[in-house]
């Protein structure tokens, strides 16, 4: 494709060329002009003498073909110029000083677990203690107690990302208020699930999950905004980044992992970040 000034070609030399469109811009010019040339046509950019227009010409009369491809490229050029910008949500402060917080609450606990006459029996998750006996408080007091130091150490290390994350995206005292709320609810209905069988569960991963579950349902919901401009792929991949997450940390090779408390917290986690990011208003610069 060459390009040209004015009255540098002969009165023959310009009746050579045929002009198939015209544009305000030599870039726009151009772009057509590779659509012509990807179809094998002899063409040139040149720049009208009188007016501050430039006109793309090809040597042959355009052929019906040519002419459709042009219009498809112009209409797509005018798609895409006609999308709105797309302004992604602005982030919150971490909240460090909650995570501390929470990570001194598992730690005081733990010691106490230790102290000579300790019983901690009615604070452990249970399904006969939740279902039959109705000792509501059991979901939640259980997500502060841990078996070992390992157990607590490792909710400690996978928590600090996952929680981290979701202050960043809801604020930190809602993230936290959602990350135990989930956590119990997903305790909770654990329980029920494992009803009338004796059950028992403790530790801090089932709202680490929950946690997760926020991310990975208010990432989808962002993604889902996007579904006009963007493939499906990647309006799906907060979730099956979630779910990949859950499988790769929630499993474990530990006979004693409660891989469904894992699974119970994370969807209830998923759900509640799925409504509240659809709601969640961007924070204030």
């Amino acid at each position: 494709m060459s390009s040209t000034t004015p009255m540098q070609e002969t009165s023959d030399d310009q009746e050579a060329w045929v002009t198939v469109r015209r544009f305000s811009s030599l870039d726009e010019a151009n772009d057509h002009g590779l659509v012509a040339l990807a179809m094998g046509e002899d063409c040139r950019v040149d720049q009208e003498q009188d007016e501050n227009a430039f006109v793309l010409q090809v040597e042959t009369d355009p052929t019906p073909r040519l002419e459709r491809e042009l219009d498809a490229f112009s209409e797509e050029m005018e798609a895409t110029r006609a999308k709105p910008a797309i302004h992604y949500g602005k982030l919150h402060p971490a909240g460090w000083l909650w995570y501390f917080v929470w990570m001194a609450a598992l730690m005081a606990v733990y010691r106490w677990q230790g102290l000579p006459g300790v019983s901690y029996d009615r604070f452990l998750s249970s399904s006969r203690g939740l279902v039959e006996a109705h000792e509501w408080w059991r979901p939640f007091t259980s997500l502060f107690l841990h078996a070992d130091l390992p157990h607590l150490a490792g909710n400690l290390l996978t928590g600090l990302g996952f929680t981290v994350f979701v202050a960043r995206t809801f604020g930190a005292w809602k993230a936290w208020a959602l990350i135990l709320l989930c956590g119990a609810l997903g305790n909770a209905w654990n329980a029920w699930l494992q009803y009338p069988e004796e059950f028992y569960s403790l530790g801090a991963s089932t709202a680490v999950f929950a946690a997760l579950g926020l991310l990975s349902g208010s990432g989808f919901i962002e993604s889902w905004r996007m579904r006009p401009h963007w493939t499906w792929p990647k309006v799906v991949a907060p979730l099956l980044a979630g779910f990949v997450l859950l499988g790769m940390l929630g499993t474990g090779k530990d006979p004693q992992t409660d891989v469904l408390g894992h699974v119970c917290g994370f969807i209830t986690g998923l759900g509640a970040g799925a409504v509240v990011g659809h709601f969640q208003q961007e924070p204030q610069s």
